[in-house]
């Protein structure tokens, strides 16, 4: 079970200062006074309460509590006032068009240019608006920057505004002590300074359309006193009084910031929300586990047979190519010795195969040559199943008996008889004249005639 831990910088302008910043090459240093507030969760239990640290000190927790980084995953809250909604028509619907249009259509909203902007787009509403949310892509890149420097696993980047309880129905705004925080729908929202509150909230009721059926607002005692929620009462009763919705006033007894961790924890959990800054090409990356099986062990063997197999499988071909070399230089020597006209030897099987057919055709004279070509065929045959099985000495011919007297060194006599065999199958007689063993070899002489003549 992965843990979620939570966070944001009390001072957001040191945060965008040092985003500035991660875009140069090498490490940044991050000052000793940039703070932190951050809390925890499990996927099953409550939100911690949260603490507030400098960021040294931050990483330093982190890093004691979980020894690994695929153990928790962290969500960073941006504040809205460094982010921005909007409202789109793109008559397509195709994610590749809306992403070529989307740009051009919101410039008009954006005070600076919108190509320094990363954009997220929320579900198409029935009458074909399409909401859209923004940041510069400076914080993206280096926040993502900050945190990989510390190994640190950032899940997500949520606007603060959108992480606000809401029904369905209902607007909701909650005072933080800095800013009013409204939000009307999943994707829609604004950030604005207390200063500037009446002003905006009484162009908000104005021009918003989809006025709400309830506007709830949430008072966080720890940043509240009495006289303060009293001018935001009166505030808000000035705004709304012709409005056709009913206000309802939650105190909260926590801070805001627990107040979005437990919503964003308890209505989320492990699913990323639509409004995750991290998507498309800022998409964090997952985290396995690592295994506990040590592998190394079995790849070292997996790799020393490899290599012994491969080297077995090269020695065994460089073998038998040498003994297929030396095969086919004794076969064309011997052709030689029984067709010494023969001067071009290409193919000694085919070449041997045409002297027989030459016999077979029946012409005259051939009687010898058939004779040695049909017994020289047999000894190819057998040397090329076993190297030097038989080895041809003298040969002659008896043109009156019409006998071909072959004087052979044979491997041994069962070599000699399957020798034997195989020109009886090829229609010859074969009367064997002597057979002695002569060392290691059997010495034979073979009288061979044609069984048709």
């Amino acid at each position: 079970m992965t843990s979620k831990v939570f966070v944001r910088f009390i001072n957001e302008k040191q945060w965008v200062s040092l985003c500035s910043q991660c875009g140069d090459e090498g490490p940044v240093d991050v000052p000793e006074d940039l703070y932190v507030e951050w809390s925890s969760a499990e996927l099953d239990g409550r939100v911690s309460d949260s603490q507030i640290v400098p960021f040294s000190e931050f990483v330093d927790q982190l890093n004691n509590r979980w020894h690994h980084s695929y153990q928790y995953g962290i969500t960073l809250l941006v504040s809205g006032v460094n982010t921005f909604t909007a409202e789109v028509t793109i008559p397509s619907k195709q994610t590749r068009h809306i992403a070529q249009a989307l740009p051009y259509m919101i410039e008009d909203q954006v005070a600076q240019d919108v190509a320094l902007f990363h954009l997220i787009t929320g579900d198409r509403a029935p009458d074909g608006e399409l909401p859209v949310v923004g940041i510069p892509r400076q914080l993206v890149e280096g926040s993502q920057a900050l945190f990989n420097q510390f190994d640190l696993p950032l899940d997500s980047i949520l606007p603060d505004m959108l992480c606000l309880p809401r029904k369905e129905g209902e607007w909701s705004l909650l005072f933080d002590g800095r800013h009013l925080l409204i939000k009307r729908s999943e994707v829609d929202g604004l950030a604005i300074e207390m200063d500037a509150a009446p002003v905006v909230l009484a162009s908000v009721m104005e021009h918003w359309q989809d006025q709400p059926q309830v506007l709830r607002v949430l008072f966080c005692q720890e940043h509240l006193n009495e006289n303060l929620q009293n001018w935001i009462k009166t505030q808000i009763s000035g705004q709304v009084a012709d409005a056709g919705f009913e206000v309802e006033y939650d105190e909260i007894n926590s801070n805001d910031f627990q107040l979005i961790c437990d919503h964003v924890h308890s209505h989320f959990g492990a699913k990323k929300p639509r409004f995750d800054f991290l998507q498309g090409r800022y998409a964090s990356s997952g985290r396995r586990k690592p295994s506990a099986f040590n592998w190394k062990p079995l790849a070292a063997m997996v790799a020393l047979f490899v290599v012994s197999y491969t080297a077995f499988l090269y020695t065994q071909a460089w073998k038998m190519n040498q003994e297929a070399a030396l095969l086919d230089q004794e076969t064309k020597t011997f052709y030689k010795q029984l067709f010494p006209r023969d001067k071009r030897i290409v193919d000694v099987k085919r070449q041997m195969q045409q002297h027989i057919a030459e016999f077979e055709s029946g012409a005259e004279g051939q009687s010898f040559m058939s004779l040695l070509a049909l017994a020289g065929e047999q000894i190819y045959d057998a040397n090329r199943t076993d190297n030097d099985a038989i080895s041809p000495r003298r040969v002659s011919y008896d043109e009156g008996q019409g006998d071909l007297r072959l004087d052979l060194l044979v491997k041994d006599f069962g070599k000699l008889e399957d020798f034997k065999t195989k020109l009886q199958q090829a229609e010859l007689a074969v009367e064997t004249a002597s057979a002695a063993r002569d060392k290691d070899r059997v010495k034979a002489r073979l009288k061979i005639r044609s069984e048709r003549s």
